[in-house]
């Protein structure tokens, strides 16, 4: 928009509160009561004003009547920049994304200072600090984590609400109505306007959990791919090396572990020390226990057992253990099992193989 266009936009606003105003006081030309409201000029030019942009949240909520120059400052501040921050948005995810921020709405929980003088500067930062952590979380997930919000995230739309959400002290995030929630405390608007979504990953996860048990939710897909499918490969090898056999295979067991510890931790019985990210560790973990039991294999010299006829080393929880403490090595039916209970889960995982002498 060019200095004339602003200039006349801004006149325009100017002359709207003063035909207001003079209608207030009687002054001005009237109309019969009996005549018929005429439509809006197709030339006014609202913030955000059209019914369908708004979030449906926000649809039915009080709106501010937002002075001159908090309009000015939306205009030349948000309004030039969005464009901008869409394509850049779009470009992270792979489709077309758009941000309708309903400052109407908005601006009634701004209190003092950023919120109530500048709002459209802080929604850019706030939509800014979104694009970083969107960006982080598409290198860490890569087309996986684009597809996995863009579906849940369906109307391809931020918006900004407030919240009393447990444990957001002043902001935070959410998927809900099919759009990506920028979330602010009462209170709070306009503070750690950049962290927004550093939780976005916890709110695809939340947003995509299934009812079903051993439904792997969207973290703990993302561990595996992550932190066990690039590196198990070595550790299958090395103990084929040590028991020189080219056909001994690994069974980490994700869903059956997974719904275990699930059902473990919503009992809400586990110890304050217990990981609160075990969904998103589950690959990391499930890949120490046999990284650090074949590490120690090869160090006392194991070779080929006998007793492990079917060639398979597993990683399974169970109810109680037989004989240790946090985990043990069991042979069963042929295969060897590196056995733990929910628990104890991720605890001492180097200790199995150090038992594994005592049963063969």
């Amino acid at each position: 928009m060019g200095f004339l266009d602003k200039a006349k936009a801004s006149l325009a606003d100017f002359q709207e509160d003063i035909n207001k105003a003079t209608a207030s006081l009687g002054l001005g030309d009237k109309k019969p009561e009996s005549s018929a409201a005429e439509p809006e000029s197709s030339n006014s030019t609202p913030i955000n004003t059209p019914a369908t942009s708004v979030a449906p949240s926000t649809a039915g909520a009080p709106k501010a009547k937002l002075p001159l120059a908090i309009r000015k400052n939306i205009r030349d501040v948000w309004e030039t920049a969005q464009p901008d921050l869409e394509r850049k948005l779009s470009d992270l995810l792979g489709v077309q994304w758009k941000i309708d921020i309903d400052f109407p709405y908005i601006y009634t929980f701004a209190e003092s200072g950023y919120a109530k003088d500048n709002p459209g500067g802080m929604a850019k930062s706030y939509v800014e600090g979104a694009l970083n952590s969107i960006e982080k979380y598409v290198d860490r997930n890569g087309e996986d984590g684009q597809s996995e919000l863009n579906k849940l995230a369906s109307s391809h739309t931020i918006v900004m609400d407030v919240t009393s959400k447990p444990g957001i002290n002043y902001t935070g995030c959410e998927i809900a109505n099919g759009a990506l929630r920028i979330l602010f405390v009462k209170g709070s608007l306009g503070s750690n306007v950049t962290d927004s979504l550093e939780y976005l990953s916890q709110a695809v996860n939340d947003a995509g959990t299934s009812s079903d048990d051993t439904s792997l939710d969207f973290n703990a897909r993302s561990g595996i791919k992550n932190d066990y499918e690039p590196k198990i490969g070595a550790v299958q090898a090395k103990l084929q090396k040590i028991l020189a056999t080219p056909t001994f295979d690994i069974k980490p067991n994700f869903e059956q572990n997974y719904a275990a510890i699930k059902a473990f931790a919503t009992k809400g019985k586990q110890s304050s020390s217990y990981r609160s990210d075990w969904q998103k560790t589950l690959g990391r973990f499930t890949y120490d226990y046999f990284h650090d039991f074949v590490e120690v294999m090869e160090n006392k010299g194991f070779g080929h057992q006998r007793s492990v006829e079917k060639n398979q080393i597993a990683l399974r929880i169970v109810d109680k253990l037989t004989k240790g403490n946090y985990n043990e090595p069991v042979i069963e039916n042929g295969v060897l099992y590196i056995q733990t209970t929910a628990d104890n889960w991720a605890t001492n995982v180097g200790d199995p193989a150090y038992k594994l002498m005592d049963i063969l």
